[in-house]
């Protein structure tokens, strides 16, 4: 088989994750709070027998996808209970599969009167869930919740170190690494969501250029197969 077209096979797969990793950040253009995600690229040097030849043995690859934490653009609604955080934080929420980070969205109160995200598990503040009675829900800007204007808890808000790698689990939660600080420099907004931080009209266009160049080692793929058809057949017409 020809050697020169492992490269382009492995051209044509690295293209098609790319298209599935923008068709999902579209996809979620419309998530609350959504972090696109992004190909890190690179080669790895394929096993194949023979002497290696300059540049066919090498062959691209996504060596890894992580997400993109910049800020989403703040929405007012004026929604009481929609929450967006500006800066680089995370809200910690106590789910049945261990603590989780969340960025904020359209919260709601749980059957058991506590603070919770849309799936109803628990915001945790500093002393555990924050319980809600009946009155008046504010949240200021340093996480500070009131009912009727009296304190009832201080939303736990917590940053990556530079260090650590972010780890989605779903479109809502995040695993939070081993790495985590106390965050001081996140403002909390009441009333507003974090629009995802996709942009369509740089997304469509590079999904048209990673078509096309699907479509063009397509088409190489192709003609490298039917050169090798003919050299087949013309050495059994030879033979």
């Amino acid at each position: 088989m020809n050697r020169g077209i492992y490269p382009v096979v492995a051209g044509a797969i690295t293209r098609e994750r790319q298209l599935e990793l923008l068709a999902h950040n579209l996809g979620n253009i419309h998530t609350t709070g959504f972090k696109k995600d992004e190909a890190i690229f690179g080669t790895i040097l394929a096993q194949v027998k023979g002497p290696p030849l300059a540049g066919i043995d090498l062959f691209p690859q996504v060596a890894t996808v992580l997400p993109d934490l910049s800020q989403g653009a703040l929405r007012h609604t004026g929604h009481y209970l929609d929450v967006a955080l500006e800066g680089d934080g995370f809200f910690v929420v106590d789910t049945p599969q261990g603590l989780r980070h969340f960025r904020g969205g359209q919260l709601r109160i749980n059957d058991k009167k506590e603070l919770a995200t849309p799936l109803g598990d628990p915001l945790l503040g500093k002393n555990g869930p924050i319980k809600i009675s009946s009155g008046k829900l504010t949240i200021d800007e340093t996480g500070t919740v009131r009912v009727n204007n009296r304190i009832v808890g201080q939303l736990r808000i917590e940053r990556l170190s530079p260090s650590a790698v972010p780890t989605k689990a779903g479109e809502l939660y995040w695993i939070p690494p081993k790495q985590v600080e106390q965050a001081t420099d996140v403002k909390v907004h009441q009333g507003t969501l974090e629009q995802a931080n996709v942009n369509p009209s740089l997304d469509l266009v590079a999904m048209i250029q990673v078509t096309r160049g699907y479509e063009q080692m397509q088409k190489a793929i192709q003609t490298m197969d039917d050169l090798t058809g003919r050299i087949i057949q013309s050495a059994h017409v030879q033979g």
